[in-house]
């Protein structure tokens, strides 16, 4: 009972004017350990079995407890004068857990408590965003389902739950000490108050009163309590100093985030020491004071705050005086006046043991600042929050771990508006979507962001974010001309803090063409032999929360950050030589990677962006014939996968400038990939005209080899736009342009189209000849590719006179060829056309085991739900209806 005095019932959503009026012990109401009548006609009916040691659904004791709760709430409450139903407005059922009691029962009270607000359309589980107070709320559940459905009959309806949730509550009740009371701490504060000389020995005094007052069931505070010995001592003196809340504001409106609930409600026998780490700007100060405010009342002693200065424009605060700070806000630095700073460390190390603050180390650089200040047992609890990975402390296994990243794109626009207001914001959501993206999730970003909007009413949104087109502009924008509101100036905190050898890589990583980077690229960025040392270099920018590491290894880096970097290079003709010789080096090491992937080992799907970007980056420099290399690797990579809407949106961002790239050759060569892939899109008029512009795109001093190469991809968008006639005519032109080259190859490719083209309009003996030569010439010049193009041209024209056995065999050919090179893409065609031959040849088992490996492949690939797909299965159950 003496836990639900202490707690001011506001706590329980019982209002401020309620009051308890009388209590009793086994009275026979329905939750039988204790209840009490409060002043608004209501009652608190209390039950705890031994303390509720385990949320757990096998725990006897919790079934039993739940038991009774439930018949409460089914039965009514039984007064001395009738029975009335459970009032949510003025009736809680309180389980009461002890000391011991496991820590879910902390996370399920955050949780019920929550309930009591929460909108009615939404799911439960909502109500519980942390693992574990959903757990906790699961547990608590399904025991409460299974008792109800026991007692009633039924399962409780999702009303009746809500309902019975709403009412519940849970609580901490403090069993170490005699009569439920701390004295131990209360006999400290008679102490402080009267001195040694008026009362000879305070715990006794106070547990003599705490008896007295069980007795009239007078239940007070603790300060009540204290304040009560005082007057009957007749004290002179004024009572301890009261509770010492040093923490600063939080910043309005803020995003609250972590789980809250580790600091409480209830007591705690040992030490809790939390670590909060994470980038500049990303909110660690605010949740570390977040966490101090809700637990104050767990910690009577005080909330105590020291900013460490870890990251700014002065020098870092001193382990000795950081212990000065927190000796004077605890109110002992007269106590440890005289003494060494040693004897002072020691001394707060002794009153952080005997009494319960909660101590926000903020700014921290590095652990050993907080591990000279953490005493080894007590109830105090420390949050640290620094930049740094904070390795040494973390590795304590008493430690539990924040890592704050970027806030989700839903929050930061819920803070967005906060801050700007409802209605302004759905005015413009364009404008709205540019400045999320500009902030990048960082809520000071955003708070500096909103308050430059708020500030500016007169300005829509569009005319405000206009200015957001480059790394300098962002930076400017979030910038209130305060330090502390200057998000360059809260980047140069951390950027100054770097190691000398770490500043200019830092630079060349943010710089650096592409979303994120690999050991071997940072290695060539820093001219480095060895890709360890780079790792190496990568892993320390990450130790600052200046780079993320992806589960493939790689690492990137927050666009605010980039913009930074960017600026930083920008303004610096040194940073700026440094940055264009490395990504010179970065290019060349791309180049060689690309040139070294062949048809068997295939790029990684995260190597894409990063090469797409070094392509740009090539392109915009002069580095053309790198770029092409780069791009022939990426394109080949794509086709191989069937990756053709990809390919052609990267084609497409390289060609849609009509300036770039500068060198004609290298330009047509780009519109030549992409009227291939769109061809292979199906797109054949439009593959026809990007075919053309690459012929007109070579200017007069074409050479024969980039000529032939034009005419052959317009020729064969031409045959799939079935226009042979304008084909034919492209394909000898072409093939004399490979002919005058001495491109083998090439010529063998004209041969091909020739034939597929004299097929397409009866020819088809002459076709055989042209396709049947192309196939031996590839051959002798160890084309595998083209040559199975050279089979599938063969078998196609043996489908067309009708001899699909030999059709079979030139596809199986083709097919064997296709594995062997991983052309995935390719090998599903050709399974395609094998099971239109075995269906007509009279096969249509075989057809439907070709199509169905087609599928496979698709599906495998990530096309499992496209037209092609649709239309192979369509052509399988026709098969099967024949059969």
């Amino acid at each position: 009972m003496r836990a639900i005095v202490e707690m001011p019932l506001t706590d329980l959503g019982l209002g401020t004017a309620v009051r308890i009026e009388t209590v009793g012990c086994e009275t026979g109401l329905p939750v039988d350990d204790v209840g009490a009548t409060v002043s608004s006609g209501g009652f608190i009916l209390i039950q705890a079995k031994a303390g509720m040691r385990r949320l757990d659904a096998q725990t006897e004791d919790l079934v039993k407890a739940i038991d009774q709760i439930v018949r409460a709430f089914v039965e009514g409450i039984h007064t001395s004068s009738d029975v009335r139903p459970v009032d949510l407005s003025r009736d809680r059922l309180v389980i009461a857990t002890n000391h011991d009691g496991s820590r879910a029962f902390d996370q399920l009270g955050i949780v019920l408590r929550r309930l009591r607000t929460y909108p009615a359309g939404l799911p439960l589980s909502a109500a519980a965003p942390t693992d574990s107070q959903r757990r906790a709320l699961e547990t608590f559940v399904k025991v409460v389902v299974t008792r109800w459905t026991a007692i009633v009959g039924r399962k409780p309806s999702d009303s009746d739950l809500r309902t019975f949730l709403q009412c519940a509550e849970v609580i901490r009740l403090d069993l170490k000490q005699p009569d439920g009371i701390d004295l131990f701490r209360s006999e400290r504060a008679l102490h402080a108050a009267l001195g040694d000389s008026l009362i000879d020995d305070p715990f006794n005094k106070l547990a003599w009163h705490g008896s007295e007052a069980t007795a009239a069931q007078q239940w007070w505070r603790r300060e009540e309590l204290a304040q009560a010995v005082l007057r009957k001592e007749g004290a002179m003196q004024p009572m301890a100093v009261p509770r010492r809340n040093r923490l600063p504001a939080l910043p309005q409106p803020y995003v609250r985030r972590g789980d809250h609930g580790l600091l409480g409600p209830g007591p705690t026998a040992e030490l809790l020491c939390i670590a909060v780490t994470g980038g500049p700007g990303l909110g660690k100060t605010t949740l570390a004071i977040d966490m101090a405010n809700e637990a104050a009342h767990d910690f009577p002693d005080g909330q105590l705050f020291v900013d460490f200065r870890g990251f700014g424009p002065t020098a870092p605060m001193s382990c000795a005086e950081a212990v000065e700070v927190l000796l004077e806000q605890m109110g002992e630095a007269d106590a440890a006046a005289g003494k060494n700073p040693e004897g002072r460390r020691l001394h707060y190390l002794d009153t952080v043991e005997a009494r319960r603050f909660v101590i926000v180390m903020d700014n921290v650089q590095e652990s050993e600042s907080v591990l000279h200040l953490l005493p080894r047992h007590g109830s105090s609890a420390i949050i640290a929050t620094s930049r740094t990975m904070l390795g040494t402390l973390l590795r304590r296994t008493d430690v539990t771990h924040f890592h704050l990243t970027p806030l989700p794109i839903h929050e930061s626009r819920d803070l967005l508006i906060r801050h700007i207001g409802a209605d302004r914001a759905a005015a413009e959501p364009t404008a709205i979507a540019t400045v999320l993206a500009a902030c990048g999730g960082n809520p000071l970003a955003l708070a500096i962001a909103g308050s430059h909007i708020r500030h500016l009413p007169e300005l829509s949104l569009n005319q405000i974010v206009s200015v957001l087109t480059d790394a300098d502009n962002r930076l400017d924008f979030l910038d209130l001309h305060e330090p502390n509101s200057a998000l360059r100036t809260v980047f140069s905190w951390t950027y100054i803090a770097l190691p000398a050898e770490l500043r200019d890589f830092f630079v060349l990583v943010g710089t650096a063409p592409g979303p994120d980077i690999d050991s071997t690229g940072a290695a060539a960025l820093a001219s480095l032999e060895d890709t360890r040392t780079g790792l190496a270099l990568l892993r320390r920018l990450r130790h600052f929360h200046l780079l993320q590491e992806n589960a493939h290894g790689d690492f990137q880096m927050h666009e605010l950050l980039r913009d930074y970097a960017l600026s930083l290079c920008r303004g610096d003709r040194r940073l700026q030589d440094i940055h264009d010789r490395a990504c010179e080096r970065l290019i060349r090491h791309y180049a060689d990677r690309a040139a070294a992937t062949g048809p068997g080992t295939r790029l990684a799907s995260q190597d894409s962006p990063r090469f797409l970007a070094a392509v740009r980056y090539a392109q915009e420099h002069g580095m053309e014939s790198k770029a092409r290399t780069i791009a022939d690797s990426l394109i080949e990579n794509m086709w191989y996968h069937g990756r053709w809407n990809d390919c052609a949106t990267m084609l497409r961002s390289i060609t849609d400038d009509p300036s770039k790239p500068k060198d004609p050759e290298i330009r047509s060569y780009f519109l030549r990939q992409l009227a291939i892939t769109l061809r292979r899109l199906g797109a054949h008029a439009e593959s026809v005209e990007y075919g053309r512009q690459a012929l007109t795109t070579l200017g007069p001093r074409r050479s024969a080899r980039a000529e032939a190469d034009c005419r052959y991809v317009l020729a064969v968008s031409l045959a799939y736009a079935e226009e042979h006639e304008a084909a034919l005519e492209q394909y000898h032109l072409a093939a004399d342009g490979f002919r005058e080259a001495g491109a083998e190859s090439g010529l063998a490719d004209a041969l091909n189209g020739i034939g597929w083209s004299l097929a397409m309009r009866g020819e088809h003996q002459e076709a055989l000849m042209y396709c049947t030569q192309a196939a031996d010439l590839h051959g002798e010049l160890n084309v595998p590719n083209s040559r199975a193009a050279d089979l599938d041209s063969v078998a196609c024209i043996h489908q067309l006179l009708g001899d699909h056995k030999a059709a079979l065999g030139y596809f199986e050919q083709c097919l064997r060829l296709y594995r062997e090179i991983g052309y995935r893409a390719n090998e599903i065609r050709t399974l395609d056309s094998m099971g239109d031959s075995a269906l007509a040849s009279g096969d249509p088992n075989g057809a439907v085991q070709h199509w169905l490996l087609a599928i496979a492949i698709l599906e495998d690939i990530g096309h499992g739900d496209t037209d092609q797909v649709r239309e192979i299965r369509a052509k399988e159950a026709a098969a099967l209806f024949q059969k």
